[in-house]
């Protein structure tokens, strides 16, 4: 379990004096903030919280853990906070076919650039495979069926074809 996520249900769990109550702020179900308050116990290797059918009391040690806990969910969150404000600067390389490159990618090339102006864009345009870490491209942008082995792949739409034929031309084909 991560443990970040364990601090965050404890500290909540402590500011609101129930589980359920727990459980709803977080999206949760009861048994996963249980789960995750055996872990925090786990951990700290004592019981952290008293339990009864009307309320829930912090051990010594469950005082001292909200402390640590307070901290360290403190940081995760200006860890977060900055990873979110940091704008992507430096080079992106890109690689795609010619087609991706006119049609689907140029017309949003304006905005982008707009909005992030630190990023410098190398677009490798091609209409052949590229290898992704021979040649460091960041970003692939291809029509497939069947992504590269390895790589991480998200379909980003479907693309239909249609193969069209004058009658001549599939006569001479049939040949």
């Amino acid at each position: 379990m991560d443990r970040v996520i364990a601090a965050q249900v404890y500290l909540r769990i402590c500011e609101l004096g129930s589980l359920s109550a727990a459980a709803r702020a977080l999206g949760m179900s009861r048994p996963m903030v249980s789960r995750y308050l055996e872990q925090m116990e786990s951990w700290a290797g004592a019981r952290l919280i008293h339990r009864s059918t009307r309320r829930l009391t912090l051990t010594p040690a469950g005082e001292k853990v909200l402390l640590k806990t307070r901290g360290l969910t403190r940081i995760a969150d200006e860890i977060a906070g900055e990873r979110q404000r940091a704008d992507p600067s430096g080079t992106l390389r890109v690689a795609c076919a010619h087609f991706t490159a006119m049609q689907l990618i140029s017309p949003l090339l304006p905005d982008f650039l707009a909005r992030y102006p630190l990023l410098r864009l190398e677009l490798d345009i091609n209409n052949h495979p590229v290898s992704l870490i021979g040649e460091r491209i960041d970003v692939a942008i291809r029509i497939t069926d069947n992504p590269e082995a390895g790589a991480i792949a998200r379909r980003l739409g479907v693309c239909r074809s249609l193969l069209c034929a004058a009658p001549a031309g599939c006569a001479s084909m049939a040949r």
